[in-house]
């Protein structure tokens, strides 16, 4: 089984047990001592809904890149307008430690590094959208471009694939499912370390997407906004941080816990790592009090989605836009960044070493 090192409803450093090897056994039917591949039919598991683009199967993928290299018979496959592709292997690691990309990759993909779009220790929070844009342009990803994303954790796809189009990349996919899915369609990988071609980008970003701090706390007390919090209980209720580079606990005064959006709660993806149906999520959040009005394209208040930091919120907001609301937000510095500043100290010890942990003064609630 493979180990991977970011998991949040735990702590940053903490090692989490990937799903890999239960997901490749969920997605293959046995007859007999034969195994054989599932038969992936749909290229757009959630059709039925208004933006069913952004969620495609490892079926698409393919016919994309036999489109792409001519394949005789392959028509242009059904929403792919553009003429370039690029796929996103996302991780928690360097290149030369990206052991899963390494060990086999769709074919043509890229590893990217998943700290390239936070500003380091101790506060892994978002670049500004300049930085992040020149980010983009190093992977060879013009505002044009179609870019698939796919990782072993939800988490860590549904954080690209946000970021990427908040910055301005107007057409950005996430895989249905991870390399294991991949392979038990029948589809072959490939060992090759793929380097992009850098380019300039430049883009407006949707930066009616990101929610903010001052922002946030000026309309805390007007009701505007309602607050979903998707971290574990624990955290909700203030009884640990979830982070360990983090010591403050608790949660934003009014916010409502929508449960852990962590990969290991299976709350939004299932155990062969494909995502559950999002109008079953969306009966839940029903139920909860996050309640659509009678347009159907809006929840009855604006809703900002937040965690620690911006991962477990991203996919929280992903089934929302596929889902097709326009009045949501993403808080990416999300409790960390609600709660506190890191200031250099030379004599602050604990949990980060060389940086003394500040209240913001924000207001917080806890049980």
């Amino acid at each position: 089984m493979n180990i991977h090192p970011r998991t949040f409803s735990i702590n940053r450093r903490t090692a989490l047990v990937s799903m890999a090897a239960f997901g490749l056994a969920a997605s293959v039917i046995t007859i007999g001592c034969s195994p054989r591949q599932i038969e992936i039919v749909e290229d757009f598991p959630a059709r039925d809904l208004p933006n069913y683009q952004g969620l495609v199967s490892v079926k698409w993928v393919k016919a994309v890149l036999d489109y792409q290299k001519g394949v005789p018979k392959t028509d242009r496959p059904e929403t792919f307008t553009g003429e370039k592709l690029v796929v996103l292997e996302a991780s928690w690691s360097t290149l030369e430690k990206a052991t899963e990309y390494h060990r086999g990759h769709i074919p043509g993909a890229i590893h990217f590094n998943t700290d390239d779009f936070e500003n380091g220790s101790p506060q892994w929070r978002l670049k500004e959208l300049s930085e992040l844009q020149q980010v983009i342009g190093r992977m060879g990803i013009a505002p044009d471009t179609t870019v698939v994303v796919y990782s072993s954790q939800l988490i860590a796809a549904a954080r690209v694939w946000w970021i990427l189009k908040y910055s301005g990349v107007e057409d950005v996919r996430l895989l249905d499912g991870n390399i294991q899915t991949w392979s038990a369609a029948g589809f072959p990988t490939e060992k090759t370390v793929n380097v992009p071609r850098q380019i300039s980008f430049n883009n407006a970003g949707k930066t009616e997407w990101l929610a903010k701090t001052e922002s946030i706390a000026k309309d805390l007390q007007t009701g505007k906004h309602l607050l979903a919090d998707v971290r574990s209980e624990a955290e909700y209720r203030g009884r640990k941080s979830g982070y360990d580079y983090l010591d403050a606990t608790g949660r934003i005064p009014g916010a409502i816990s929508l449960g852990d959006a962590d990969d290991s709660s299976l709350k939004y993806r299932k155990i062969d790592g494909r995502l559950r149906s999002p109008v079953e999520v969306l009966a839940e959040w029903k139920r909860i009090g996050l309640v659509p009005d009678s347009s159907g394209k809006r929840f009855e208040r604006d809703v900002i989605f937040y965690c620690g930091g911006g991962w477990r919120s991203s996919v929280t907001f992903f089934y929302a836009w596929l889902l097709g609301f326009e009045n949501i937000q993403n808080y990416s510095d999300g409790w960390s960044g609600w709660s506190t500043q890191y200031q250099k100290s030379a004599e602050a010890k604990g949990s980060t070493p060389g940086w003394e942990q500040v209240p913001t003064g924000n207001p917080v609630e806890t049980d």
